[in-house]
């Protein structure tokens, strides 16, 4: 049965999906913070002041996208509980009224 238009296959499937996302953004995110952490001492110039601007600005959106995915996540995680109370309030239902 599906309710808001998403069954539970389909958020089962936004579930795992943001969750692998956000295991990769994990791993984008050190990469990018160890180059950070590197720049002042390789490149101590105005090009390197422009980088780590640029740095500052991936970090602020990053959050900005970690947090939007995590809360997709628990949205999905809501609703796939919600689908499956409602089936199991209408099962037991349909079964209450027939015996």
């Amino acid at each position: 049965m599906s309710q808001f238009a998403y069954d539970d296959a389909m958020l089962v499937n936004i579930i795992s999906g943001t969750g692998a996302a956000l295991d990769k953004m994990g791993s984008v995110n050190n990469q990018v913070m160890g180059i950070a952490g590197q720049l002042p001492t390789v490149n101590n110039s105005t090009s390197g002041i422009r980088l780590a601007a640029a740095l500052g600005d991936w970090n602020s959106s990053f959050s900005r996208v970690v947090n939007d995915l995590r809360t997709l996540n628990d949205k999905a995680n809501q609703l796939l509980q919600v689908n499956r109370t409602a089936n199991a309030d209408a099962d037991a239902a349909a079964g209450g009224a027939a015996g």
